[in-house]
């Protein structure tokens, strides 16, 4: 398990990488394979396949499900028990695997944040949930650094709150006053900006306070032990993104913490009526699911898992042939999440294509491939397995080689 030391030095690491062993495409591993189905519903409707080489992100549709997973959403399906009682039920099993006091399953972790906030604002209050977003005579005011400021903090004052920015630690006690409802943390693997207050003081000063917490690490994982860790580093509330790194529904999410400010949040989601995160809807068999993802991400073996990576990195650079300067390396993406990519490297003066051409090309083709967004990868050209099904890298290969070869 990640230790509170390593846990809040990884959390401002930046893009490290590091380099491993030759590739091997010796090893026979076996992963998911795609389900065969009666119907091409994609091809019915028009819509574009494409293959996942890039990862799970959310435009591109969340990681895949595990096996276990699926067959958990469809008991689901097919199994009815009454919403509080299941949510009751999963959130406990959830708690005991995080080893936190309490847990609740969301629609996604932006819905995490929306509800948190609420929870902040309205501590249980029943006049003050069906109020929202109106914030009169309510603490409405959530306190965050300038450096967490980022693309998904909308969420924050989607339920009437206000942000207040802070550069350093007395600019926070500055900020604080009877309107404080909440303090943010962004924990990223990444913060070039970097922290001008740390963690521990930053929760310092809001335990002095008494002021709720929140921490967001919707993208911190894999491994889920990092659920377990954040748990422990003393937020009130953490939320995390259900489908991607733990592999859960795509639509799903987490968020635990102190068993007062969850049963807080749970009063300002569905399916209460009045409450702010009514629309904010999780399926039943999404439940089950998230469940079940969380149990099954705490058994993978992180060296097993990389050693199928490397061995499907293997097979595509076995389709890699006679392609002048070409360099293939399989990668670690270091911080508190550890990714591996195979990074792909060659001499444009030898082989005619710039890196976004490339990837224009492979998105273009048939099938259409995408691999990891530049501005995730710093400018690099990074294929990810995650997301691959078997046989896909074959394809992959092929089809890099073919683009690269014709402009060689």
């Amino acid at each position: 398990m990640t230790s509170r030391r390593k846990f809040l030095k990884a959390a401002s690491a930046a893009y490290p990488l590091s380099f491993l062993a030759p590739l091997s495409s010796n090893s026979q591993e076996i992963y998911s394979a795609p389900t065969i189905f009666k119907r091409d519903y994609f091809k019915e409707i028009g819509v574009t396949p494409f293959i996942n080489a890039a990862g799970n992100y959310s435009a591109f549709g969340g990681a895949r499900m595990r096996p276990e997973v699926a067959e958990a959403i469809r008991y689901g399906t097919y199994n009815k028990a009454k919403v509080d009682d299941l949510h009751d039920a999963v959130g406990k099993r959830i708690a005991e695997l995080a080893e936190a006091d309490a847990a609740m399953v969301t629609s996604g972790a932006t819905s995490a944040m929306v509800l948190a906030t609420a929870a902040c604002m309205t501590m249980g209050a029943k006049d003050k949930i069906e109020q929202l977003p109106d914030t009169a005579g309510l603490k409405d005011q959530v306190i965050i650094q300038k450096n967490h400021r980022y693309t998904y903090d909308r969420a924050l004052i989607a339920a009437g709150a206000k942000l207040v920015e802070v550069a350093d630690e007395d600019e926070l006690r500055d900020a604080i006053g009877p309107k404080t409802a909440m303090m943010f943390w962004l924990l990223a693997n990444h913060n070039p900006a970097g922290d001008n207050i740390t963690m521990d003081r930053f929760l310092t000063v809001a335990k002095e306070h008494d002021i709720p917490t929140f921490l967001d690490g919707a993208t911190m994982t894999p491994p889920a032990s990092n659920v377990v860790d954040a748990c422990k580093l003393g937020f009130d509330l953490v939320g995390f993104s259900g489908g991607k790194g733990i592999r859960g529904p795509y639509s799903a999410g987490l968020l635990l913490g102190k068993k007062d400010m969850v049963a807080y949040s749970r009063a300002n989601s569905s399916p209460n009526s009045r409450s702010i995160g009514r629309g904010m809807k999780v399926a039943p068999e999404e439940y089950i699911g998230m469940m079940v993802a969380f149990e099954t991400a705490l058994q993978i073996n992180e060296p097993e898992d990389f050693k199928r990576k490397r061995a499907v990195f293997g097979r595509i650079s076995d389709q890699l042939t006679d392609v002048p300067s070409l360099k293939s390396t399989v990668i670690i993406d270091e911080g508190m999440v550890n990714e591996m990519y195979l990074d792909l490297e060659w001499d444009q003066s030898r082989v005619n294509i710039s890196i976004d051409d490339f990837i224009e090309e492979l998105k273009n083709g048939t099938p259409s491939i995408r691999i990891r967004i530049l501005k995730f990868s710093g400018g690099r050209v990074h294929i990810s397995s995650t997301v691959l099904a078997e046989g896909q890298e074959i394809i992959v290969g092929k089809r890099i080689n073919e683009i690269l070869m014709s402009r060689a």
